[in-house]
């Protein structure tokens, strides 16, 4: 703490895999020290870009001086002087507007005309742009209150139901809607979003507006084909996946989607194929590797089922089904040690998965029967 009762905090940049070199470092240092993830360095690097006007990325060290409401007023970069920092403290609020833009510059002068604003929609995009959800949502929450457009509120419902808040998501995108009857993208999301929700009867008409919008909207397309398809018209959604495709030819969704109608119609070969060209368009596509090698096991090549998902599970550790499936196929490979680390694999992720409770009890249930007493 400074003598001006401000709390100090200081923030590692380093990589993950340099935390003990840090907290070493930290020994004996007089303020908290906490490690960064990537996205909390990488958006306060944004935010030091778009503070200046030549957009530089942050160097090190850099401090930055926050009022009570978290705003920043001042950013020192290089050697950090905790006397300036406490003699700049007490003036945060004692000014005016005019005075606090006067000090801010690095010489006096006059201006000629008023400093543009600053852009909080470019800000909150490129924080979104790259891969900042929650940053970004912070800040088209605040752009919203003074800028209550279309395209703000869609990219507001667009982030809130990303980062899992459907009602405040859904709140966005009608109020998108509102302002701009005609915004076929908010129009497919909400259709997205009340589909999830298990309301088909009001996904359809927005999926439908979306598309008497814009015609060749692949996306759309896609969602209006899986809604035709859970609704029990698989041939109406088969057409609609291959328009989807023929405007997108590398889309992952429609090619697994294609997938799961040949599936259905017990044509493995086709849907082999579909699903293939989904992993390959994206290798971390859960789903597609999933029932990719559902059809592998059932075309009788369960090695290469086995391979697939061991891969998938290696790339992307959060697709909890795969687990599953890797599990059953371990099994029917005689591979019961295999099957069991799987599960516990499973379980460090998600302790109480029901699936993986249970399957796990019956594994060691049937080990313990089946040996020698």
């Amino acid at each position: 703490m400074l003598a001006t009762n401000a709390t100090v905090l200081a923030l590692a940049v380093d990589p993950a895999e340099d935390v003990a070199k840090v907290r070493a470092a930290a020994l004996g240092v007089a303020v908290p020290v906490l490690l960064s993830t990537d996205e909390v360095a990488g958006s306060y690097n944004v935010v030091h870009r778009y503070l200046f006007d030549r957009r530089e990325d942050l160097r090190l060290p850099t401090a930055f001086l926050l009022d009570a409401r978290g705003a920043i007023v001042k950013v020192y970069s290089g050697a950090i002087s905790p006397a300036r920092i406490a003699e700049d403290i007490p003036t945060i609020d004692a000014v005016t507007p005019a005075a606090r833009l006067a000090r801010a510059l690095p010489f006096p002068g006059t201006f000629l005309s008023p400093p543009a604003d600053r852009s909080g929609f470019q800000y909150g995009l490129e924080l979104s742009e790259q891969g900042y959800d929650a940053a970004a949502l912070a800040v088209f929450e605040r752009v919203a209150k003074v800028d209550p457009s279309a395209i703000t509120l869609y990219n507001l419902g667009t982030l809130s139901l990303k980062l899992g808040q459907p009602a405040a998501a859904k709140a966005a995108l009608e109020r998108a809607l509102a302002a701009n009857a005609d915004y076929a993208d908010a129009h497919n999301t909400l259709g997205v979003l009340l589909a999830q929700q298990g309301d088909a009867a009001g996904a359809l008409p927005h999926f439908r507006r979306a598309l008497a919008i814009k015609p060749d909207d692949a996306d759309a397309l896609n969602n209006l084909g899986y809604l035709m398809f859970q609704s029990g018209q698989p041939q109406e959604a088969s057409a609609l996946y291959r328009r989807a495709l023929e405007l997108q030819p590398d889309f992952p969704e429609a090619l697994n989607n294609l997938g799961i109608y040949h599936g259905q119609q017990r044509d493995l070969v086709q849907a082999e194929a579909y699903f293939t060209r989904a992993v390959a368009q994206r290798p971390t596509y859960g789903e597609a590797a999933n029932n990719l090698a559902l059809v592998l096991t059932a075309r009788g090549d369960a090695p290469a089922a086995i391979a697939l998902l061991e891969r998938l599970l290696k790339d992307t550790p959060t697709f909890e089904p795969a687990y599953v499936t890797l599990c059953r196929l371990y099994l029917k490979s005689g591979r019961q040690p295999e099957a069991v680390r799987t599960l516990e694999s499973l379980l460090q992720r998600n302790p109480t998965h029901p699936q993986a409770l249970e399957m796990l009890r019956q594994l060691q249930a049937s080990s313990s029967a089946a040996r020698p007493h």
